[in-house]
């Protein structure tokens, strides 16, 4: 080919490229404004603080003072709960009011003279708050959106000053790195450069990955300040940015790539949903929100514009996604029947059509909880030591935290004391490492070794069908205080029956009563049958509490619940003690009866080695080895030579195992069923992101 040929055909390509790439951007600010106004797809990011009035244009406008402020607004304030963002989201609302074609006040002079006011005073005073992220994150969420449906309609310093305050770089990780690349992009179509909207596309996809950093875990759980489960905050928040860019930027030369789609495809089919029941979102995957003054919103209906956005970018999977945003909102469960444990957080969800239970638990490997972030979560030490919340419909604790007592919590083993942290922001977990679940995708077993302020316990919990059961032992403490377990501490729905040696008994009134030999409780449709003699502790009363206990900021507001609480009670300074309970969701008291008098699970052992439970209906066999050796009975015998979770199912003909402390490579088992050798190999572990992950395996 000539070089003046050659020459021109470049010119060409150029001049066209850059052509498209006009033609793109301006695209691209057509989809933002269109998003704004007509989807309020911004409205999210800002309604985490403020729920924005939008009738209230005229009445801002009126009340705005000469200067440009509002006399009701403290512009000094820096704290966590930042009043100047009044400030902004009136802005935002007499901004949109004026934008939007539909509004009495659609390009109305006066308006846009007054917001010209406010931004100009904004700028003059320059507010901070002490939380960087209100500062640096938050503010640009109303930025964002005002600087887009401004541009070109006020003063050119005043919208200048609003551009540069959108991030010029993404920085950091996860879902803060997420929020950041969004305010780049938006910098990017506004000032119409190309290689910034590049950046701010490339800072969301590049968090788009499987990772064993902060992010998309190899389990599809996501973390972030550490290896700490955050699917329902922080990745809640990063699945909702990133699938709202990706149909911002549909069709265009920026679009995402197929392997983008498919690991937020992934990342919610596989990660996020199963953490759904109902319309709640389980609170053990919300982090320290459950201590904050909005945790009692179930959150599952705020996937659904999500999910919708999903649907755009991923058509060829829009019938999962579109029955997912059906079962939000006729409040049924998701289509995850099954058992799963996720791996790399330490966290276990287990769903049948009658109830879900979930599992949270911490090991040296994960953090377990942030207590008093922002004075967020005060009292939530003993969240990651066991919890189990058991949902039916969902709405089980929906409200109860400001009168929880916090050292009651479901499923966990503690000194019975409210543990308040007066530090700022303080991460807690256990340097314990035989932490872990077994999974064979429909059955399960979870483990805890438990040590933390100077008590220990050796938990474990076997998973079936129509129940779970929990057992513990090694329960000892040197504190000073009484040692519990508590089982459930949950809304009092109904009235509780209690059957013990001499009969049964049922209560609709106020409890507070020790049982000795109980034999079954049942409150709202759950059963707990107690195989053995255990000190029960049992109450149905109102609890009261104020929010301030839970969430530092806001009103003080005071709180009444009726409340069923029910705990094994281990005594003061235990040694060698134990606990086993059976829970049996979605039974009456008939049935709960019948149940009691032929329990399916067997539980085989509960010692210092050894932890195992048969279900004869399914014939399961769970073990926990908490060492090397040998479980038999009867008709089994299993030998391995590491620490590990065994599951043997003799109906499928398998074996499942795993390894919880995700250290080692292999692991020699041998298992005789009926006299014949029907497994005996060195079994290879998964390694690096899966270690710790199970393997399930035939016998022979």
């Amino acid at each position: 080919m000539k070089p003046l040929i050659l020459f021109f055909l470049i010119v060409f390509f150029i001049a066209f490229s850059t052509q498209a790439q006009k033609s793109d951007i301006k695209q691209l600010k057509h989809n933002l404004i269109n998003d704004a106004l007509i989807n309020q797809g911004y409205a999210p990011r800002v309604e985490r603080y403020i729920n924005s009035d939008y009738s209230k244009a005229r009445q801002y406008l009126k009340s705005l003072g000469n200067n440009g402020a509002w006399k009701d607004i403290d512009y000094s304030d820096r704290d966590n709960n930042w009043h100047p963002l009044n400030h902004l989201d009136r802005i935002l609302v007499m901004t949109y009011n004026y934008s939007k074609d539909t509004s009495q006040l659609y390009h109305n002079r006066d308006l846009l003279a007054g917001i010209e006011k406010a931004i100009g005073y904004w700028y003059k005073v320059n507010p901070e708050c002490d939380n960087w992220y209100k500062n640096r994150i938050a503010k640009q969420f109303y930025f964002n959106v005002i600087a887009l449906l401004l541009d070109g309609k006020i003063d050119e310093s005043l919208h200048a000053n609003m551009v540069n305050d959108l991030t010029e770089t993404p920085t950091m990780t996860g879902s803060n790195r997420t929020l950041l690349a969004t305010s780049t992009f938006y910098r990017g179509v506004l000032t119409k450069d190309s290689e910034m909207i590049k950046l701010g596309v490339s800072g969301v996809t590049d968090q788009i990955e499987i990772t064993a950093k902060e992010g998309i875990q190899p389990d599809y759980s996501f973390h972030q300040h550490g290896h700490f489960i955050y699917n329902g905050s922080y990745g809640f928040n990063f699945l909702r940015e990133s699938i709202w860019l990706a149909t911002i930027v549909h069709g265009t030369q920026f679009a995402f790539s197929g392997e983008h789609i498919k690991i937020l495809r992934d990342y919610y089919l596989n990660g996020t949903r199963w953490m759904i029941r109902g319309g709640l979102i389980d609170y053990n995957v919300r982090g320290r929100q459950v201590g904050r003054a909005d945790a009692m919103k179930l959150y599952a209906d705020l996937l659904i514009p999500i999910l919708s956005r999903l649907i755009i970018a991923d058509p060829e999977f829009a019938n999962d996604y579109q029955t997912s945003i059906e079962l939000i909102e006729k409040q049924k469960p998701q289509e995850t029947f099954g058992h799963k444990h996720f791996w790399r957080s330490d966290y276990t969800i287990h769903h049948r059509e009658k109830y879900s239970t979930s599992l949270k638990m911490c090991s040296e490997r994960t953090v377990g909880i942030e207590l008093n972030m922002n004075s967020e979560n005060k009292l939530g030490y003993w969240l990651p030591y066991g919890l189990t919340y058991i949902y039916r419909k969902g709405n089980e604790y929906d409200g109860i935290f400001p009168v929880w007592n916090w050292a009651k919590l479901p499923g966990v083993t503690n000194p019975k004391v409210t543990i308040e942290e007066t530090g700022k922001g303080v991460a807690h977990t256990q340097q314990t490492s035989f932490v872990g679940g077994l999974c064979d995708g429909k059955y399960g077993i979870s483990v805890m070794n438990f040590s933390k302020n100077k008590t220990k316990a050796k938990k474990a919990w076997f998973w079936f069908d129509d129940e779970w059961v929990a057992i513990g032992s090694e329960v000892e403490s040197e504190h000073d205080s009484i040692i519990i377990t508590s089982i459930n501490q949950t809304l009092r729905k109904s009235p509780v029956v209690v059957k013990t040696k001499d009969g049964i008994k049922k209560s609709q009134k106020e409890i507070h009563q020790s049982l000795q030999n109980a034999k079954w409780v049942l409150h709202d449709s759950v059963g707990y049958v107690f195989p053995v003699k255990m000190n029960i502790e049992l109450s149905s009363s109102v609890q009261k509490g104020n929010m301030k206990r839970i969430y530092g900021l806001g009103k003080d507001s005071v709180y009444a619940e009726p409340v069923f609480s029910l705990l094994i009670d281990h005594g003061l300074k235990p040694q060698n003690g134990s606990y086993q309970y059976i829970v049996v969701p979605g039974i009456n008291e008939y049935e709960l009866e019948n149940y009691s008098k032929n329990s399916p699970p067997i539980i085989l052992n509960n010692n210092k080695q050894l932890q195992a439970v048969a279900h004869k209906n399914l014939q399961l066999t769970g073990v926990v080895f908490h060492d090397k050796g040998m479980f038999e009975n009867e008709q089994l015998k299993i030998k391995v030579d590491h620490p590990c979770l065994i599951l043997l199912d003799e109906k499928k003909h398998q074996i499942t195992l795993s390894e919880p402390t995700a250290r080692l490579n292999e692991i020699e088992i041998s298992v005789v069923l009926n006299e014949q050798v029907v497994f005996n190999q060195a079994v290879k572990l998964p390694l690096n992101g899966e270690a710790g992950k199970s393997v399930t395996l035939h016998l022979n």
